[in-house]
């Protein structure tokens, strides 16, 4: 049971005020009192608005929980970025071992439960749920536990103090919004050929704006996760001088200019990692040491430099495909299909779950699942076996036009392989999936990330990990879980959104959206569907209904309903189920 004293703590909390604009006023209430500190913000025209917490070092007079409040309060100031206040409220020794910078717990809070108050010692306990951590990399990773954990205070001359509390930050999700920026930062694949997403999560400096915070950031490098995966064209060593603005366009100062076959993917990346901040307005100028980059002319950016150098970040003109009939179609204009060239546009109804690779070839699943055969797209495109296996997963391109699929031994035993235009097989280590029955793999547009559906006994669940390494020498590592497996759940389909979200079907037709920084959203649930596919904010479904007709659904955002898409030649949207659209796949899809 609270306390008074915990009930007026907990009601109290810790609040502050958001300010639009030049001006910004915060406040940190603390033992039921609340100091407000305007602040006016210099010139930054990037900067969202936000909201600043000023710490108060603690009093004599209060209580052993409001001392562990407002020590709460003042971790979460951004203003104090070496937590000197927050010391303020631990003993000399712990001020001393106490590390701030050794991660952040992310928590719901329930209530505090107080030890009884002795003269010189007492413990205060936080319960309530961790929701998140984020690391050292500022890599955001979602959880669900239970939040136990205890503060040791003594009592001195200058009140209580804490001598004992958990190492790293401590935050509500309320200070985390508040006190970090929400970031994506973008690399180069192995190739340097395409751009990697990677989101992570960055303090606050209020001193600095946010372009400038998220340049340092990408400065920096890739996390662990994907450190062995993707490519920066920045020189090692290079660090920022600035970021200002000027004929707007914004201007980025570094201490070192990138090699000269580096400059168009180093563009890419900057365009692409600050379009966000700029809403896609902005152009760029890059300067070395304050000076034109170039001797003669300035380096210029177009703002939209990220799509002219990958057009997978934002493809046009992509129609998606689709069986009929045991034919694959291709989706026109009027939403109208007609059937593609070759042998994949022959009605021999053999093959299904199609797959279309980014140079407009198709890879398909015979129906007893043992074989993978693709044909090219055009009129002389004949099918030819890539794969034969004992129980294959459904075919997944990625960008390098590299064939994935997973072979299932038995049970427990699966074989990622991967298989280039030689039809060679290339087996991919994967640990952790080798040793279970992996339902699907599908590799996403970047080539980086790859999702999978692992099935354990009675549950499946969905893991997202990174690819490392080329050829014979390819593997997938950190594997973490973004849809756990609940007793009995089925998961009938995944597709990716983009380079960090994946929509998951699952077994009851419920659609979610999964990814490794963020706890699964529920889209909506609709018993037809059977499968997905998605493509730069396109998000399709093959459907039967309760007749047993078919048809390829869209999802309107806009009302939140599912369409039917495809028509006939006559503009209707009615098939039967002999000749009616099923899986629909956009490439790389």
């Amino acid at each position: 049971m609270r306390s008074k004293t915990g009930r007026r703590v907990g009601a109290v909390g810790l609040a502050a005020l958001l300010t639009w604009g030049g001006a910004a006023c915060s406040v940190i209430p603390t033992g039921g009192k609340a100091i407000a500190v305007d602040n006016e913000r210099k010139g930054n025209p990037l900067g969202d608005p936000y909201a600043r917490v000023i710490a108060m070092p603690p009093r004599a007079d209060w209580s052993a929980e409001e001392v562990v409040t407002g020590f709460r309060a003042a971790m979460a100031s951004v203003d104090d970025l070496r937590r000197e206040v927050a010391r303020k409220y631990l003993t000399d020794d712990f001020a001393q071992k106490w590390n701030p910078r050794s991660g952040v717990t992310v928590y719901k809070q329930e209530e505090y439960v107080p030890a009884d108050e002795g003269e010189e010692k007492t413990r205060v306990t936080l319960k309530g749920t961790v929701t998140a951590m984020i690391d050292q990399d500022g890599r955001y990773w979602p959880k669900n536990t239970t939040l136990n954990e205890p503060f040791t205070l003594v009592k001195g001359a200058d009140g209580w103090r804490i001598s004992s509390a958990p190492d790293g930050l401590m935050l509500s999700e309320a200070d985390v919004d508040r006190a970090y920026l929400k970031v994506d930062l973008y690399f180069l694949d192995s190739a340097w050929k395409g751009l990697v997403v990677e989101q992570v999560r960055v303090p606050i400096d209020p001193s600095s704006n946010f372009a400038k915070t998220t340049v340092e950031r990408l400065l920096k490098g890739p996390t662990s996760l994907l450190r062995k995966a993707v490519n920066s064209a920045f020189r090692p060593g290079t660090e920022l001088i600035d970021v200002t603005t000027e004929n707007n366009r914004v201007v980025v100062d570094l201490t070192k200019p990138v090699d000269s076959d580096r400059i168009a993917p180093m563009s890419a990346q900057l365009a692409a990692t600050l379009s966000n901040l700029t809403n896609g307005g902005w152009g760029f100028e890059v300067k070395v040491k304050g000076e034109p980059y170039y001797s003669d002319t300035p380096m210029q950016i177009d703002a939209q430099e990220q799509s002219d150098f990958d057009p997978w970040m934002t493809p046009s003109e992509v129609h998606p495909y689709y069986l009929a009939g045991g034919a694959l179609w291709l989706l026109g204009k009027e939403n109208v299909g007609h059937r593609v060239q070759g042998s994949a546009g022959e009605m021999d109804g053999t093959r299904t779950r199609p797959a279309i690779s980014y140079q407009g070839q198709v890879a398909a699943l015979s129906k007893d699942g043992k074989k993978i055969s693709v044909a090219p797209l055009t009129a002389d495109g004949e099918w030819q076996d890539w794969v034969i296996g004992d129980s294959l997963t459904p075919p997944s391109w990625d960008r390098y036009d590299t064939l994935w699929t997973v072979n299932r031994l038995d049970d427990h035993t699966s074989q990622v392989l991967r298989i280039e235009r030689d039809r060679k097989p290339y087996p991919v280590a994967a640990p952790g999936l080798d040793t279970a029955y992996v339902k699907a793999l599908k590799v996403a547009r970047d080539g980086v990330h790859v999702a999978v559906v692992v099935k354990d006994d009675l549950e499946e669940q969905v893991k997202i990990g990174t690819i490392v390494g080329w050829e014979g020498d390819t593997r997938i590592t950190d594997l973490q879980s973004v849809v756990s497996g609940d007793s009995g759940q089925t998961i009938k389909d995944i597709a990716w959104k983009d380079g960090k979200s994946l929509y998951v079907l699952t077994g009851k037709s419920e659609l979610l959206e999964a990814s490794v920084t963020d706890e699964p959203k529920s889209l909506a649930s609709n018993s037809r569907i059977e499968t997905i596919t998605a493509l730069d904010g396109s998000l399709l479904a093959g459907a039967k209904d309760d007749n047993g007709n078919r048809q390829v659904l869209s999802w309107n955002r806009n009302s939140a309903k599912w369409e039917p898409l495809v028509k006939d030649e006559s503009g209707s949207t009615t098939f039967t189920e002999k000749d009616g659209p099923s899986s629909p796949v956009y490439p790389l899809g």
